[in-house]
């Protein structure tokens, strides 16, 4: 009698709790999308993507983008929910109404000046030659334009800047030696370098921009949120937060497992490439609201050249996430 007893009692409380019980296993969950750009800029949160961080009632999708332009299509759809984009482009999404906000700076300086001609050896050295430059009206062509002109070097009449080249095909003449000099991110720059013992960086270009500005870096990449997961869940973006920090941390604590893990996530470069690049790819993880000054230095930058580069102004000051 008294196991009878037990036994109705227990399935009372079970009948009790089954309806709460039920209810939470039914709360939705939020599919998290998350952009990640093949190339250097993707290499920094591999880790991130190898071990999303734990967030009850939300679960990641890390989606690899050959472009940014795809990212930027997918951030206006809604369909994605974050991603990393250049500096001017994430402004000028901004400026447009796409309700998005910059998390963090994840990439600073990684444009080199490299040559084999042993006649460079200053920026002014320039002077009457042809510079292919990687990314006409990006950061790599206006940075360069930007200090050739503090040297009183104007494109177009004091040197000729060549666009005809992407990235890879930059890199690869470099390496055999069919072209001579060049502007161009890391890690093409040191691909470049493995395979051509001739190439040497004559002058630093992050240098010459100190120099100029007083700024100890310029921003290349920004890790941007949607404006509504940041209201609606600023759990998760905390979380992605510290997982992306933690994730840029180990891939400059270990470059040779990062290196592997990149190959294996098919982040678009060779594991013995990324492991060299890792080092001088300026790797950082800086909450845009503390990178404010360098991130509206670098969007003037491109302000001067083409106001339209970045929607016509600087963005707002909602542009910057400002939760710690």
């Amino acid at each position: 009698m008294s196991s009878f007893r037990s036994f109705a009692r227990s399935s009372v409380v079970a009948l009790l709790l089954f309806p709460a019980m039920a209810l939470f296993a039914q709360q939705p969950v939020d599919n998290i999308q998350i952009a990640i750009l093949k190339g250097p800029s993707g290499i920094g949160s591999a880790w991130m993507m190898s071990s999303p961080p734990p967030v009850q009632g939300a679960s990641f999708q890390f989606i690899t983008a050959s472009g940014a332009d795809i990212v930027t299509a997918k951030l206006v759809s809604g369909e994605f929910q974050g991603g990393v984009l250049p500096v001017n482009v994430a402004a000028k999404l901004s400026n447009a109404g796409v309700p998005i906000q910059a998390l963090a700076v994840v990439g600073e300086g990684m444009v080199k000046f490299i040559s084999s001609d042993p006649s460079i050896k200053t920026l002014a050295d320039i002077r009457g030659k042809d510079i292919p430059i990687a990314g006409q009206k990006a950061t790599p062509d206006y940075l360069f334009r930007y200090l050739a002109e503090m040297a009183t070097l104007k494109a177009g009449t004091d040197y000729n800047p060549v666009y005809s080249l992407a990235y890879p095909e930059i890199a690869a003449q470099l390496a055999a030696g069919k072209i001579t000099c060049a502007v161009l991110p890391e890690p093409f720059a040191t691909q470049a370098m493995l395979l051509n013992k001739a190439l040497r960086e004559p002058f630093s270009l992050d240098a010459l921009w100190t120099e100029t500005t007083g700024l100890s870096s310029y921003p290349m990449s920004l890790f941007v949120v949607s404006k509504r997961l940041a209201e609606k869940r600023p759990d998760v973006v905390a979380a992605l937060s510290k997982a992306y920090e933690a994730s840029i941390k180990k891939t400059l604590a270990d470059p040779a497992s990062t290196g592997a893990l990149a190959e294996s996530l098919d982040l678009g470069m060779k594991a013995s490439v990324a492991q060299a690049a890792i080092p001088k790819s300026a790797y950082v993880y800086i909450l845009a609201s503390d990178a404010k000054n360098s991130i509206e230095a670098l969007l003037k930058l491109f302000m001067t050249f083409d106001p339209q580069s970045v929607g016509g102004k600087l963005p707002g000051a909602d542009f910057y996430n400002s939760k710690r």
